[in-house]
């Protein structure tokens, strides 16, 4: 998706975060406004302490 956009072929809703200096939106009015969504993440109790499934946590909690 993000090689798409970047080859000016498509359009995606990115967070901030993961925007790149060279994408841009050049008629924002020709674009619906985004609806509000929720996150949410649900973890197996035995996924405590697991250093991948604690990096995306972290990682998703700083993105809100």
């Amino acid at each position: 998706m993000l090689a798409a956009v970047r080859a000016g072929l498509g359009v995606a809703a990115l967070m901030p975060a993961n925007l790149e200096p060279a994408m841009t939106c050049h008629h924002t009015a020709a674009l619906p406004a985004l609806p509000d969504v929720e996150l949410g993440l649900a973890r197996h109790p035995r996924s405590e302490g697991d250093p991948l499934s604690d990096a995306v946590e972290i990682a998703l909690r700083r993105m809100i």
